[in-house]
Formats: structure tokens, C-alpha cells, sequence
């Protein structure tokens, strides 16, 4: 059995075992029936949930927000990162800040935007856009530090220009660093949009979980967080197909 398969495997049997965990323990008495419901019962309440049609536009909401918070996340993430990259002075001075950031509240910052934006997703959007922000950027830095003087060398003697350098050699060089960000950001992209919605949104997946719950409608409060389990899950795998993808296209060429 190769290594991969010897990996796969162990996913699955953790993956079967948890979810074993979740059916039993409610069952038996291990875990209270008033905290946990059965997997089987939250998967039951979650389809009865999508067919009826409920789920939708709070899974829309928050799919949105996520995706605009990723993708300004990205975008900017990956221009300050460079721009970081080329000026070592600033990079040293703001270094300190960069490792801590995310030991910093960032969702007291919550009032603020509300008072600058309104009780509307902007400030969802905002807050989950800084909190994914760093991981981009300094995951980015890292990937451009990574390219090998030898490479730079090989450009300046086919004596190739700052932009041919960088979409030839820096880009690819630092690509699989700068997925690794985007990996990260999506994660705190979820986080930062379901948390807010908890706080800020009047809809949405986290203010389902947050409503279920002050109802004591445990079902529909385990269904909405499979369906936000589920979300991250397929937009994590989305990022790895595409990063597997750019590579092999980039061993072809």
C-alpha cells in the first residue's frame, strides 16, 4: 500500500469513527439527547431543510459574503505581499505586527464598522476580509522569498524584463507558498463571515445556528453547522483541485 492510500485510508476510518461517535453517543446516553442529536437525525432535518427550500437564501447569504471577503482577501493579500517582498525596510518594521495579528481581537473591531456602515453584510464582509488578510500576505512574502537566485540569474542572462521575470519565474516560483495562503484565508474567511453573522446579520447560516440555538431547536441548529461544515469542506477541496491542476499543467509545459 502506497503512502497516499495509507493517508486516504486514515481520513476515511477518522471520518467513520467520528461520525460512528455522533449516531451512538446521543443513543446510549453517553452524551445528554438535550446537548447532541443523533448524525442521522441531522442529516435527515438537513435535507428535509434544503428540499423545503428554507436553507437557500441563508446559504446564498453566506456563500456571497464568503466568496467577496476570499476574493478581496486574495486580491489585495497577494499585491501587498509582493509590495511587502520588494521593501525589506518596511518588512522588518511591520514583521512584529504581522506574526501577532491574529492574536488580536480582531471582531471587537465589530461596533466600529457597524457605526461606519450600518447593521448590514459590509461589516461581515469587512471583518472576515481583514481577518484572512494577513495569511495571504505574508504567506506571499514567503513564496517570493523562495525563488532561487539561480533562476534570477538564468532571466537577467536571457536578459528578460521585470514583468517577464515575474509571470516566468517569481509567479511560478512562489505559487504553491501563495496557495497555501489562500488555503488559510479561506478557512478564516468562514470563521470571520459565520462569526459576524452571529453578531451582525439578520440572516445567514451563523445567524441560523445562533437563532436555532436561543430557540432550543437542536435539529435545525446541528443541520445548519453540517451545512457550514459541508460549505468549508467543498471550498477547501475546490482550492486544492485547482492548485493540483495548475501543476501539472505547469510540469506539462
Amino acid at each position: 500500500m502506497t503512502y497516499e492510500k495509507r493517508v486516504v485510508g486514515t481520513r476515511v476510518l477518522l471520518l467513520a469513527a467520528g461520525a460512528a461517535f455522533l449516531e451512538i453517543a446521543p443513543r446510549i446516553g453517553l452524551v445528554d439527547s438535550l446537548t447532541l442529536v443523533p448524525l442521522s437525525k441531522m442529516i435527515t432535518t438537513l435535507g428535509v431543510q434544503l428540499a423545503s427550500g428554507e436553507l437557500w437564501s441563508h446559504l446564498g447569504y453566506t456563500g456571497s459574503s464568503i466568496l467577496i471577503s476570499f476574493v478581496l482577501a486574495t486580491v489585495s493579500g497577494v499585491f501587498l505581499g509582493y509590495l511587502l517582498w520588494r521593501n525589506s525596510r518596511v518588512r522588518r518594521a511591520l514583521e512584529p505586527y504581522l506574526t501577532s495579528y491574529y492574536a488580536l481581537p480582531v471582531f471587537a473591531f465589530y461596533p466600529v464598522l457597524v457605526a461606519m456602515f450600518g447593521l448590514n453584510r459590509t461589516p461581515v464582509i469587512l471583518l472576515a476580509w481583514i481577518y484572512a488578510l494577513v495569511a495571504v500576505i505574508t504567506n506571499t512574502a514567503i513564496g517570493f522569498d523562495s525563488v532561487r537566485q539561480v533562476h534570477l540569474k538564468a532571466a537577467r542572462v536571457y536578459q528578460l524584463s521585470r514583468w517577464q521575470t515575474l509571470f516566468r519565474i517569481q509567479i511560478p516560483a512562489a505559487a504553491p507558498y501563495v496557495f497555501t495562503g489562500l488555503k488559510l484565508a479561506v478557512t478564516y474567511a468562514v470563521i470571520g463571515v459565520i462569526a459576524s453573522e452571529f453578531i451582525l446579520a439578520t440572516q445567514g447560516l451563523g445567524w441560523l445556528v445562533s437563532f436555532t440555538y436561543n430557540s432550543f431547536a437542536l435539529s435545525e441548529m446541528y443541520a445548519a453547522i453540517v451545512l457550514i461544515m459541508s460549505l468549508a469542506v467543498v471550498i477547501t477541496a475546490g482550492l486544492s483541485l485547482i492548485e493540483r491542476r495548475l501543476w501539472r499543467r505547469g510540469r506539462g509545459a
